[in-house]
């Protein structure tokens, strides 16, 4: 033995904790981001911001998160996932009281930062648990389904339980009740994860390329974003320019340090990097579906918020259903086979939105974005499980950080570009206005959907 536990043989109770485990931070996690939103009217009547300022509370997290979602999955294969949890747990919580009592945007925006930071920590730590700490086979695929049953109920829950708690104890609560979930996740942590699981062997930490990394994405996120809000196109483009000049730089850096933050052995296999990019157009489709059908929801349906937040329950709802569904087909099927299979149904969705965008919710929205929403959930567990699989142990924090990362630049783009198309259609769109942005969303799992009929058979591609 090197030192490194590269996997952890655990009883059928052991599996089930560790599951658990993971299912809690990302509740924690996901339904922090649906709770945020629904009290940001009532941050900006409390501390008298603007609906301008009032959207960097979503801004500052997501850029942050994207341009740090590496360096945490570094580090989680550097200290383990075991302290890599109860660090940015602690984090977290940290940031979710400064945020509950702040006293003016500044400290929300502050402590919004800090939770990014705590998420780049979590959201890799907590899904490697998966392939570190389970055998491969049936532990693994069972512990898949409940990330994406998971995924749902959190949009259900943050959707749902966050207008009740803010209209009953104002917008402090949605920080506030993260704490006592948070303490129970700590004390699993620290009592069910092993000391030293998948730690990898001690190196320098590359600072350099971990600096002009998170600069390349900061930025390149950051002129998506702003670009969607309609900020002069000058410094959108200075930004990405920057981002090219950042991510060349990186590369250099990368060839020329004995521990790169980005080994080029992980793109080096052709499952892994080919999921990358079909993620990155796969969770494009995410990014706008929500954004789309709840702004026509609001704007053509005559939706109220609390009604449109209720429109979105298929959506939640078919998250569910992929997440059971997923891994039993995996058990059955190699993983880019059912990709295959969930971008067709990906595709459908999006076109059917496309086509009867203009139809009773019941026969348009409804079956559109549930049918998308299954086949992109599917697709999502099938890569993710398909590239993991293929990189040691002590890779998996990194490895999940990368796709992670993929996704919210995915979502990014795919909820820019659909704002982009809409906007240009005038102040006041109607059913027809959203059958371009649709079909731009589907246009890019088109293209997902040709990458993997292209692929499907080389031999490189096939399972390990």
């Amino acid at each position: 033995m090197d030192g490194r536990l590269t996997m952890v043989e655990t009883t059928r109770a052991g599996q089930r904790r560790i599951v658990a485990l993971m299912a809690l931070v990302k509740l924690v996690t996901t339904a922090d981001f649906a709770l945020v939103s629904i009290a940001i009217p009532s941050i900006g009547r409390s501390l008298g911001a603007g609906p301008a300022m009032l959207s960097w509370i979503v801004t500052a997290n997501t850029l942050v998160l994207a341009g740090t979602l590496i360096l945490g999955g570094k580090l989680v294969d550097r200290i383990g996932q075991r302290r890599a949890l109860a660090w940015g747990i602690a984090l977290f919580g940290a940031g979710s009281i400064a945020a509950g009592a702040a006293p003016s945007l500044a400290f929300v925006l502050a402590a919004r930062v800090v939770q990014a930071f705590a998420v780049a920590l979590l959201s890799p730590a907590a899904f490697s648990l998966i392939t570190v700490l389970l055998p491969e086979g049936e532990p693994r695929h069972r512990a898949m389904g409940v990330f994406g049953v998971t995924q749902g109920f959190s949009l259900i829950v943050g959707l749902l339980a966050g207008g009740a708690l803010v209209t009953a104890f104002g917008w402090r609560a949605a920080f506030f009740v993260n704490l006592p979930l948070l303490v129970i996740a700590l004390a699993m942590a620290l009592r069910w994860i092993p000391r030293g699981a998948a730690r990898a062997a001690p190196e320098r930490l590359d600072q350099m390329g971990a600096a002009l990394l998170t600069t390349a994405l900061v930025l390149f996120v950051g002129a998506v974003v702003l670009f969607g809000k309609g900020v002069a196109a000058e410094l959108t483009l200075a930004m990405i320019a920057g981002a090219v000049a950042a991510a060349i730089a990186f590369a250099i850096v990368e060839r020329r340090v004995p521990a790169p933050l980005v080994p080029p052995v992980l793109f080096a296999n052709p499952l892994y990097a080919l999921s990358v990019w079909l993620l990155l157009l796969v969770l494009a489709g995410v990014g706008g579906l929500l954004l789309l059908t709840q702004l026509y929801l609001q704007r053509v349906a005559g939706y109220s918020a609390a009604q449109a937040g209720l429109g979105a329950m298929p959506y939640a709802f078919a998250v569910i259903a992929a997440g059971q569904v997923a891994p039993r087909l995996l058990a059955r099927f190699r993983p880019l086979v059912l990709a295959r299979g969930a971008a067709v149904l990906n595709l459908a969705g999006l076109g059917w939105l496309a086509l009867a965008i203009g139809l009773p919710y019941g026969l348009g929205v409804a079956p559109g974005m549930a049918v998308a929403a299954l086949g992109s959930v599917t697709c999502f567990i099938a890569l993710m499980h398909g590239a993991l699989a293929t990189l040691p142990s002590e890779r998996q924090g990194l490895g999940s950080a990368v796709l992670f990362t993929a996704q919210q630049v995915g979502t990014g783009l795919g909820a820019t570009m659909t704002m982009i198309l809409l906007d240009g259609t005038g102040t006041a769109p109607d059913a027809a206005a959203f059958r371009a942005p649709f079909l731009l969303l589907a246009a890019g799992v088109a293209l997902a959907l040709v990458t993997l009929l292209a692929v499907a058979r080389l031999p490189r591609l096939s399972p390990a």
